[in-house]
């Protein structure tokens, strides 16, 4: 491709990537929580079938700071959606999970997530859905490639 085509599209879509990102599509609904804690919610939920963690695995699997998951387990727990405790094995290991609030909230969460990821795959039709995964994916696998370099 010549360089200015290139930069054209490069502009194109970064700027369709920054419009997806301020429509908050995938994460809006009426919780009153911040993305990052949704996502929190949704990650305990799943991450060793619901049963408690290390807030470590979940600032891993986020691929975020230790003290970023902190400061957020320590809102939601004020909220009651999460739960502290000390590990079974060893009382100075600290386990999250989430309270029966929390699942639910999760539950909703999810539920609402995949209704509006199904009404996309809808509104583009197969072949589009199909296209847009396989891009996403090639996008994925350049992201993490260059990431390595």
């Amino acid at each position: 491709m010549d360089k200015k085509l290139v930069s054209e599209r490069a502009h194109q879509l970064e700027s369709a990537i920054r419009s997806l990102k301020h429509t908050k599509f995938i994460t809006t609904d009426k919780s009153g929580l911040r993305d990052s804690e949704k996502y929190i919610l949704l990650m305990l939920a799943t991450l060793n079938d619901g049963q408690p963690v290390m807030p470590s695995e979940v600032a891993n699997k986020l691929d975020v700071t230790l003290a970023a998951i902190t400061h957020h387990i320590n809102a939601l727990g004020e909220q009651g959606l999460v739960s502290r405790a000390a590990s079974p094995e060893d009382r100075r290991v600290v386990l999250i999970s989430l309270s029966s609030k929390g699942a639910d909230m999760a539950r909703s969460l999810k539920k609402s997530y995949w209704k509006k990821i199904c009404g996309i795959v809808e509104f583009l039709g197969d072949k589009d859905s199909f296209e847009l995964i396989t891009l996403m994916t090639k996008i994925s696998a350049y992201v993490k490639q260059a990431g390595a370099k």
